[in-house]
């Protein structure tokens, strides 16, 4: 018999009984926090001061982290006396009041849920973004990213570097600090992009630059609208463009080979800002050079700067656009096509109409588009009928011919289908050459043109029809009526001294019959012209100069020559005198008139 089998059984603990030895504590530096699931980071743009929002936003796309392009609300309590007029009205119409904005975040009244990394905005306070810099202002989970300072997320297993340039970019402006004290420019409630800040960004560029890291070039002014922000992006290696719309409606995604046609196309934008740029720099560079000769650091920034620009294509044909290296015949039309594929750019909708998400997830970054977009119920909606017919005005009571008199409709009978409802069309217009009546030009409506007669006239009148834009035909029963509405019109409206389109003119109207199409002279004959064509009373065409053509020759194919085909004939081109000025003439069915709308 076997023996039993001993297991291991030990049983429940009585509760209060010792268990095992505890393990040792965790040391600080060993605590770890494990998030699954993908990472979120809101990109919005535009809040303009309405800065409670951003809790509200992270909420609703269940966002982790939160990137702002600019028009941020940097507006203290201070910042109104320095705010132009113009400005205090833009930021009137699209900002709540400046103490519902900041001034609640400095006070701890309004508290940030998520981390949010911004810059400045073309409509911020310049001496607001100095008390950040130098903390006097200090808001937690606010961080500003500017060209001295960028930011490292480690997120997802991805290494975001986010690299930061504020404020518009104005050529003119490139060189102008303003009112601000330090690198900052703007002044009068406005801010811009100086070329200084460029040079120094990528200066913290380079120092903080690592192949691991996924950078994000994040900017109030669009890349595709400025060529030099667009080679500032190349040079700082960017990947990812993110910046702040015109107030639109939907946020737009796109690399440069998705909107260019040719990379000859977008070698011309950049040379088109280089020449801008040039334009600038040789006014001021007089003025610029001496100012900064004490300043080695400032020298440098601007060397930088410059460099950039100086790498940018002059003409749209040529190598390469980055100003990488192309030497000898050889490389001609070696471009480097990576950053005009690879780098991809965000333009933001504002804050209140939609936004962007970065989801990141294992070193993947995908994105979530959302935006409010354009209202089409109107279209849906019953429209009024686009060509309603022409009801004449009330007239008083008049003998009418039976024929005119509307029809009665009968009842219809209990249980009976009514009968589907048409649209009424307008009433077929008299033939011109069986109307009696007085042309009226200047005219907007029917009932202007009847006031125009006295009473015993108006009466007479049978209809009033439009006669092109603004001109009027009334017509009457009998030649006498006619005449005689006419001699009873003042003579102001009768007979005019001078042009005058404001006040109504009164004519007999004269149907004029349209010539007909002659094959053999007239407007057909292309050979007979008064102009200074050939005298040769011919048909066909001919060439001024007296020798054959294309098509004299029968020879198909040039310039000159035209198809032959049935049906319709395409009319061809007379050439003006010796000159060789070519007419341009409406294509028209041969039993139509030549219209000549040179």
């Amino acid at each position: 018999m076997a023996a039993p089998r001993l297991y291991n059984n030990s049983g429940y603990l009585p509760n209060g009984a010792t268990n095992l030895p505890p393990g040792a504590a965790l040391l600080p530096n060993q605590g770890r926090i494990i998030q699954t699931g993908p990472i979120r980071v809101l990109c919005i743009a535009d809040v303009r001061g309405n800065l409670r929002s951003l809790n509200d936003l992270a909420k609703q796309a269940r966002a982790d982290h939160i990137i702002h392009t600019g028009d941020f609300g940097f507006y203290d309590a201070t910042s109104l006396e320095r705010i132009a007029e113009k400005t205090l009205k833009h930021v009137a119409q699209y900002s709540p009041l400046i103490s519902d904005g900041l001034p609640l975040l400095l006070s701890g009244e309004v508290k940030l849920d998520v981390p949010v990394y911004t810059v400045w905005g073309a409509c911020e306070d310049v001496r607001v973004l100095e008390r950040f810099r130098s903390g006097e202002y200090k808001v937690p989970n606010l961080h500003i990213i500017d060209e001295a300072r960028s930011m490292l997320l480690e997120i997802g297993g991805v290494k975001l570097r986010l690299l930061g340039l504020g404020g518009a970019v104005v050529m003119h402006k490139l060189f102008d600090n303003g009112e601000g004290r330090t690198t900052i420019a703007g002044g009068q409630g406005t801010m811009w992009t100086t070329l200084l800040q460029m040079g120094e960004l990528i200066d913290t560029a380079n120092r903080v630059y690592d192949p691991t890291e996924t950078r994000i070039f994040v900017t109030h002014a669009s890349p595709a609208r400025e060529g030099i922000l667009n080679q500032l992006s190349v040079t700082l290696k960017a990947d990812f463009s993110i910046s702040a719309g015109l107030h639109f409606r939907y946020g737009s995604s796109y690399n440069e080979f998705s909107v260019n046609p040719t990379l000859d196309h977008y070698r011309g934008k950049l040379a088109a800002s280089k020449a801008s740029f040039n334009d600038v720099w040789e006014t001021v560079k007089g003025e610029v050079e001496p100012a900064i000769q004490q300043n080695e650091a400032q020298q440098n920034l601007l060397k930088n700067a410059l460099q950039i620009v100086e790498k940018m294509p002059t003409t749209a044909a040529g190598g390469n656009p980055f100003g990488g290296p192309v030497a000898g015949q050889t490389a001609l039309g070696q471009v480097d096509e990576s950053a005009f594929k690879n780098m991809w750019n965000f333009n933001l909708a504002d804050a209140a109409f939609g936004w962007l998400v970065l989801e990141i997830q294992d070193g993947r970054i995908g994105t979530e588009m959302r935006a409010q977009g354009f209202n089409f119920a109107h279209r849906g909606s019953k429209q009024p009928s686009a060509n309603p017919a022409v009801q004449p005005a009330a007239a008083p009571p008049s003998p009418v011919p039976a024929a005119k008199e509307a029809e009665k409709q009968a009842p219809a009978a209990n249980g009976s289908t009514p009968a589907p409802e048409t649209s009424a069309s307008p009433a077929p217009k008299t033939p011109a050459q069986d109307i009696v009546g007085l042309f009226i030009m200047n005219v907007n409506s029917d009932e202007q043109a009847r006031e125009l007669f006295a009473d015993e006239d108006r009466v007479k009148i049978l209809k009033v029809e439009k006669w092109g834009a603004s001109n009027k035909v009334v017509q009457f029963k009998t030649i006498e009526d006619r005449d005689a509405a006419m001699a009873r019109l003042p003579d102001d409206v009768k007979n005019r001294t001078q042009e005058d389109r404001s006040k109504p003119l009164v004519k007999i109207f004269q149907h004029r019959e349209s010539k007909p199409f002659a094959r053999g002279g007239g407007a057909g004959n292309w050979g007979s012209s008064t102009r200074g064509g050939s005298s040769n009373s011919g048909s066909g065409y001919r060439s001024a100069g007296g020798g054959a053509s294309d098509s004299e020759s029968n020879r198909r194919g040039g310039r000159g020559s035209w198809p032959r085909r049935p049906g319709p004939r395409w009319e061809r081109p007379r050439f003006e005198g010796r000159r060789g000025f070519i007419s341009r003439y409406v294509f028209r069915h041969t039993r139509s008139r030549l219209l000549d709308v040179e």
